[in-house]
Formats: structure tokens, C-alpha cells, sequence
């Protein structure tokens, strides 16, 4: 069996989302943590200023409009305030754009992705229908294009793709969008964007008014790029039309601490570029490390990378675990980027597994 077809059934049984259980018994606590994707260098000290000081004031509700982080959002893409949809983080988010748009009935089309999005067809009594991806482990544009039926609602493309690291190019991904039908939602997840050095993995955000015809959503978060996973905000850029039709449906709050530490974290953009070139660095560092042991490493564009190591991807966990680090094995191995120290021990531990 191939790693497409592993990485497809892994999507439909939900297997990544069941990682937890696969360790049970396990102290997360004193592991070094390198399997869910999170920033190893942390949020914007602007950011963890703003949030101390609001938790003291939790006892106050914040913002139930999430108006001065709306408006931080639109002014920092060159929006509208009626452009963005805020959430805690975008899990909840996911489930309300469903909520929103799909019918029993309904398809949603993607390749193998974030498993949220399974959920999200799943709980409106929608069909998921998921299409391999390419060879190169890249999502399957033409595949998902000759997918299409009329009970297609909504085509998810993560960009870049989680679990697997990879991307589309700006041009292959605009011929995609404009050939799509003005009917069908297009659901760009971007959790990772920022972290791409690739020239050409580019945000889809400009298309929400360059294409007003095109119903497309663009997801984003604080988890990933900007070190907030535990703080939970994650926002949408679409049409206002769009924006109107999530606010009819129920939504989640974002604690008054979460709200101002986001707004903080965007207006300190020189702390995340210096914390992107170290993540770069361990990026570089594990992709050289992990081929020079014989692996095979599919080239990210995220702060996570894709591996096969010829082997039993849980039985490499359960090593890598008990040498004290926690990594992913979705069917096949996937590391985060961690600190110069986190990276090296990984490696070290790698080479005595291989």
C-alpha cells in the first residue's frame, strides 16, 4: 500500500485526530512536544504582556462583537470590517461555516486534509468525498474538478496542506478558482501559510475582491504562525454577503485576553519574521538530517515536515516517545519544527531508531 492510499484512509478514519489514544498513559507534560505543529519560540512578548494584563480582568466579559479585533484584522489585509468573521480559533469556526451553508445531501469535495473538515460535512449530514492527492503528495486540483457533480457545495483546499507539508502555486491555483463554478463555495484553509518561503505559495485573500462573483472563504489563525494554539483565535476573510450568513448562526467567544493579545500579535510583525528565520533554520536542518539517514522527506512549506522512514510509523513513536519526545505518525512519521536543541536531540534519536 502506497502513502496516498495511506494518507486517504487516514483522513476518512479520522486517524490523525485519534493520535492521543494511540499513546494513552503517556505524561504529555514531560515530553518534549513535536507532533502538534506548535510554534517552538511562542508568541509576540507584546502579545503575552496584553494577555497577562487582560486575564486580570476576566472577570469582565469582552468584546461579544469582537469589534476592535475585526477592525485590527480588515486594517492589517487592507479590508473591510465587513470582510472578517472572528472564532475561537478555527476548529469552531470550520463547524459554522457548515453550519451555514451545507444541506443533508450536500458533497464537499477535498483531498487528505485537516481532519475538521470530515466534521464539518459529517454533523450537517453532508458527504465528504475525498480525492487522492497527487504523487508528490500535492493536493489533486484536476481530480477535485472532475469530482464536481451538482450536489457539490463546498471544495476545501488546504494551502499549504496539513498533513503533508506540501502546496499549490499561485497560477495553477488561480486556473483552479476560475474555473470553478460561481456555485460552489471554496473553503481556502491557509493555518500555515505564513510560515512558506516558497515564492509562489501566496494567500487567496486578494480574490474575495478581485473575484466578487467567486463565493471563497480564506481561513486563518493565531495557532500556528503567530504561537497562540492555547489562546484560541481564528478569523475568515470573505464577502460581506458571506460574513452576513455566518453571523446568522452560532458562533463562539473569544475571551477578552485572546482578543487584545491577537491585535498585539499583528502589530508586532518584526518579533515573527525573526522567529520564522529560526524556524526556517530547524526546517532546513531536519529535511538535510532526515534524508541523510535514508528517509523519505517531503519538502514543506509549513513549520512541520512529512516523513517516511521505511518503517512502522507507530512503532517509530512509541521509540521516539520513549527517548522523551512526542512527534504525529498520521499512517507515516510527521515532526514539528522545534528549538536548535529540540531539533538536534530528534535527530540524535532518529539515528539510533534508523
Amino acid at each position: 500500500m502506497n502513502l496516498n492510499t495511506l494518507l486517504s484512509e487516514a483522513v476518512l478514519r479520522k486517524e490523525e485526530s485519534k493520535r492521543a489514544s494511540m499513546t494513552s498513559g503517556t505524561d504529555f507534560s514531560k515530553l518534549i512536544r513535536m507532533g502538534f505543529n506548535e510554534h517552538p519560540y511562542g508568541m509576540s512578548p507584546k502579545a503575552l504582556k496584553v494577555i497577562l494584563e487582560e486575564s486580570a480582568k476576566s472577570n469582565f466579559y469582552g468584546d461579544f462583537r469582537k469589534t476592535a479585533l475585526k477592525q485590527a484584522i480588515a486594517d492589517f489585509y487592507g479590508m473591510d470590517f465587513e470582510n472578517v468573521y472572528a472564532s475561537a480559533g478555527s476548529s469552531p469556526l470550520i463547524e459554522t461555516i457548515g453550519c451555514a451553508f451545507l444541506n443533508p445531501g450536500d458533497e464537499v469535495l477535498m483531498c487528505p486534509t485537516f481532519a475538521a473538515f470530515l466534521d464539518m460535512a459529517g454533523i450537517r449530514m453532508a458527504k465528504p468525498v475525498v480525492v487522492p492527492l497527487n504523487d508528490d503528495m500535492t493536493y489533486d486540483l484536476d481530480g477535485i474538478y472532475e469530482a464536481i457533480t451538482d450536489k457539490t457545495k463546498i471544495i476545501v483546499v488546504c494551502n499549504p496542506n496539513n498533513p503533508t507539508g506540501t502546496y499549490v502555486g499561485k497560477e495553477k491555483l488561480l486556473d483552479f478558482i476560475r474555473k470553478v463554478p460561481d456555485n460552489i463555495l471554496i473553503l481556502m484553509d491557509e493555518a500555515y501559510l505564513e510560515f512558506a518561503t516558497a515564492p509562489d505559495c501566496v494567500s487567496m485573500y486578494p480574490l474575495v475582491k478581485e473575484m466578487p462573483d467567486k463565493p471563497i472563504i480564506v481561513l486563518k489563525t493565531f495557532s500556528k504562525y503567530y504561537g497562540m494554539a492555547g489562546v484560541r483565535v481564528g478569523y475568515a476573510l470573505a464577502s460581506p454577503e458571506i460574513i452576513r450568513a455566518l453571523d446568522k448562526c452560532p458562533g463562539s467567544m473569544i475571551s477578552r485576553a485572546g482578543q487584545a493579545g491577537a491585535i498585539a500579535a499583528l502589530s508586532d510583525q518584526e518579533y515573527y519574521q525573526e522567529a520564522k528565520k529560526k524556524v526556517v533554520e530547524g526546517i532546513n536542518y531536519l529535511e538535510r538530517e532526515l534524508e541523510a539517514l535514508g528517509c523519505k522527506v517531503y519538502h514543506t512549506q509549513t513549520n512541520f515536515i512529512l516523513i517516511d522512514p521505511h518503517m512502522n510509523a507507530q512503532e517509530v513513536q512509541a521509540k521516539v516517545i520513549e527517548a522523551g519526545i512526542m512527534i504525529s505518525a498520521p499512517s507515516v512519521c510527521r515532526v514539528s519544527v522545534g528549538t536548535r536543541e529540540e531539533n538536534e536531540m530528534f535527530i540524535k534519536v532518529m539515528k539510533d531508531i534508523l
